[in-house]
């Protein structure tokens, strides 16, 4: 994609691409002692304990992972909410490195960083009443940030679905989090690591017959404001209407929301700012209600082009009632640091891209239409030949467009790691930035990133579901597209994936002690 100094998301895009040059010639180092805390902590504000006693996700997983189309026919309650959280953002395995304890969580982060927050905005639910929260995964608490019922004002400015939804998600980004180590292109991370955590939570609600919609036209001043967000240090990347249609719509409220500025304790010692970042991410910003309802109509499907492939391989998935439970599933997901060249069979990569590449419920998607198109290598399936391949979801089928050997191009295409010159297959997930651009506006390079970041949860979680491991990675972004090319021109790769079989036995995540119901729930107030 050539540059365009004037478009401030294609400038970003451009100037924050990986190159040989750009690893080679970057002075950037990790500044150890300056490490931004992984936990958003309030000073002096009160707080509810999440009950330990909720339920857990029993389905199985592959039915979870790949179905958004269950009839909905229950509403979240406070137990729910816990089952959520914890599946979707929760703290799941506890390490020590020194004297400092290290928390892991039921969703992948890059460099397990873990820059999202969670907030919480909702009516009178049994438990927990009507207002604005934010979710504190280590104390396992919502915080209070508002009283009363904000749905209505927050629908008018985004999707009815917030207004006859009892609970809406909201994900945010604390921006420093990531930039500490990945700089500028962090940006992108933002969308990754959201739609990771959304993926889990569309198989957690699926599980519990809960219905949801994934929202990404809103207008972010009215988000900012209602959450109380810090300019230039937090941004909102996407909201989560749950339990849409069975609970009684909001009362509508015309009335000014208050500003408010919670006292919040540092990240980290210093910060280093990003201006490029922040340029492509006011661009992006959707300033009224009128142009929120017309991004989220504005996306036109692609022309389909014809296929040029040597050969084609049906998909053979397997019964996906087999699978484990997604309680298992998410717990015993991590992200694998050592693969075996061992293969993997037809049918589990068949079964994890059958699963991966479902519709995700996104606000602005038209019924069947995706930005992602999947590509991979693949280095070692049995009974597919080693090669590269464009899934092509009409047909359910991987279309051939290299043979060979490609373990090395695997690998260097990912920044040059051994780990995924190992994988035996590797995703890459890629869109058609012109097209998007052309109907989304800046703002659909947002969705075209955090809808990539779903797919990817979706395929971390079904490869864990058919016994394999998986990792994400970040590439040489214009060497990604001129070998996939030119089945792939125009296409700029928006995150990678490598699965395969782990060299080594991880323990799986739990459900840890704080977390679990012999200890006794305490309502948290005051100062902390």
């Amino acid at each position: 994609m050539a540059r365009d100094d004037s478009n401030p998301i294609l400038a970003y895009h451009e100037t924050t691409k990986h190159s040989e040059i750009s690893l080679r010639t970057s002075g950037h180092y990790l500044d150890w002692d300056n490490k931004p805390s992984p936990f958003k902590q309030y000073k002096n504000r009160p707080s509810t304990a999440l009950s330990r006693q909720f339920p857990h996700p029993k389905e199985a997983s592959l039915k979870t992972i790949k179905d958004n189309r269950s009839k909905p026919t229950k509403n979240p309650d406070l137990d729910t909410m816990a089952e959520l959280l914890f599946f979707s953002a929760g703290l799941t395995r506890k390490m020590r490195f020194g004297s400092q304890p290290y928390y892991m969580r039921a969703a992948p982060a890059t460099g397990a960083l873990y820059p999202i927050e969670v907030y919480i905005i909702n009516g009178d639910i049994p438990q927990l009443n009507a207002g604005v929260y934010h979710y504190n995964p280590l104390d396992f608490s919502l915080v209070h940030l508002r009283e009363g019922d904000y749905r209505s004002q927050l629908s008018a400015k985004s999707h009815e679905a917030v207004s006859s939804s009892p609970v809406t998600f909201a994900l945010t980004s604390l921006a420093w989090r990531n930039a500490w180590k990945y700089e500028a292109r962090s940006y992108r991370h933002w969308f990754w690591d959201g739609g990771v955590i959304a993926a889990n939570l569309l198989a957690t609600c699926i599980s519990e017959k809960i219905w949801v919609k994934l929202i990404m036209g809103f207008v972010d001043s009215e988000v900012n404001n209602l959450l109380g967000l810090e300019k230039h240090q937090e941004a909102p990347i996407c909201m989560a209407a749950i339990g849409t249609g069975l609970g009684t719509n909001a009362r509508f409220v015309r009335q000014e929301i208050p500003a408010l500025h919670p006292d919040v304790e540092p990240l980290s010692r210093d910060q280093t700012d990003y201006p490029i970042m922040w340029e492509a991410n006011k661009a992006s910003e959707l300033p009224s209600a009128d142009s929120v309802k017309a991004w989220q109509q504005g996306y036109k499907p692609r022309i389909s082009k014809l296929s040029h492939s040597n050969a084609t391989f049906q998909l053979r998935p397997l019964k996906p009632e087999d699978s484990p439970s997604l309680e298992q599933t998410i717990l015993r997901r991590g992200s694998t640091r050592r693969f075996a060249q061992q293969a993997i069979t037809f049918e589990a990569l068949s079964t994890i891209v059958d699963a991966a590449a479902t519709r995700v419920p996104l606000d602005f998607l038209p019924e069947g239409e995706t930005l992602t198109d999947f590509y991979l290598i693949a280095n070692d399936v049995q009974g597919l030949p080693s090669g590269s391949y464009f899934f092509n979801p009409g047909t359910k089928s991987l279309e051939q467009l290299k043979t060979g050997r490609l373990r090395h191009m695997s690998g260097y295409l990912c920044l040059d790691q051994p780990l995924f010159s190992d994988a035996s297959v590797v995703f890459f997930l890629m869109a058609d930035l012109p097209h998007t651009l052309a109907c989304l506006g800046p703002r659909g390079y947002c969705a075209a990133q955090f809808e990539a970041g779903v797919h990817a949860g979706k395929i971390y979680l079904s490869s864990y579901s058919v016994g394999v491991g998986a990792s994400g990675s970040t590439f040489y972004d214009d060497a990604v597209t001129e070998f996939f090319s030119p089945h792939a021109k125009d296409k700029s790769p928006m995150i990678a994936v490598g699965v395969g079989v782990p060299s080594y036995k991880a323990r799986p995540g739990r459900i840890l002690p704080q977390f679990r119901p012999s200890l006794r729930p305490v309502i948290l107030t005051g100062k902390r």
